[in-house]
């Protein structure tokens, strides 16, 4: 069966020598070392923004030369500068969906530099040319006034779970739990963020059991709740 391991090392011997290809770095579970066998390949390469075809093209082929490619989907990405795209190749764990991101080398260099404290983005570099992936210290002050919008939301929606509690009263069990996720939930986990990943309050659940473990904020999110467990009529 094919590896991640041969799919990264025929990534890096078939990208490293393209004059094109800046940089090669892996994020998600190979970079935090919370890998594990249902864990997907998350892979990001920096290229110069008039190879972008090429650059493409490249990563299909090599991939191609391990197996067929079962899978692709093409994501629609919302920033101009990143292209990414998801496959699955035949011969590979039915778990290992390879998750490529082509950045544009024209990307705000602001935007691709890493928080040595950060616990939630991480990089690994598979190999560097260029000084591409930089590090900074943590500073609040660079995220205090996105938190203290997102804190203001989070208490704006809380006191609206009144909506909830009338689906329940009316039995419109589907409806509730869509509005619980909204007005309850949503606004209790990201508050639980801003205090334990405060440069991702916007995260929600993902990988949330990674980033706050401990068991009592788990507990935390349910206490909260207020939703009757009686039907009140009209």
């Amino acid at each position: 069966m094919i590896t991640r391991e041969d799919v990264m090392e025929q990534l890096r011997a078939g990208l490293e020598p393209l004059h094109y290809v800046n940089a090669m770095w892996v994020e998600g579970a190979d970079a935090t070392g919370r890998l594990d066998c249902y864990s997907d390949l998350d892979i990001c390469i920096d290229i110069l923004d008039e190879f972008e075809t090429q650059a493409i093209e490249s990563v299909e082929r090599l991939l191609s030369g391990l197996g067929a490619v079962e899978y692709k989907y093409v994501v629609k990405h919302q920033h101009a500068k990143l292209r990414q795209r998801i496959y699955h190749l035949r011969g590979v764990d039915g778990h290992l969906a390879i998750d490529f991101v082509w950045q544009l080398h024209s990307r705000p260099k602001d935007e691709t530099v890493f928080i040595r404290e950060d616990k939630v983005e991480v990089a690994r570099v598979i190999f560097d040319k260029g000084d591409i992936i930089r590090y900074k210290e943590a500073n609040s002050q660079d995220y205090m006034a996105m938190n203290l919008a997102c804190l203001e939301e989070c208490l704006h929606l809380y006191t609206q779970h009144a909506r909830v509690l009338k689906h329940v009263y009316r039995g419109n069990y589907l409806e509730a739990y869509a509005y619980y996720n909204k007005y309850v939930l949503m606004p209790l986990v990201t508050l639980l963020r801003l205090i334990y990943t405060p440069y991702h309050p916007n995260n929600y659940l993902v990988n949330i059991s990674q980033h706050i473990t401990e068991p009592e904020l788990g507990r935390s999110v349910y206490a909260n709740l207020e939703l009757s467990q009686k039907r009140h009529s009209c």
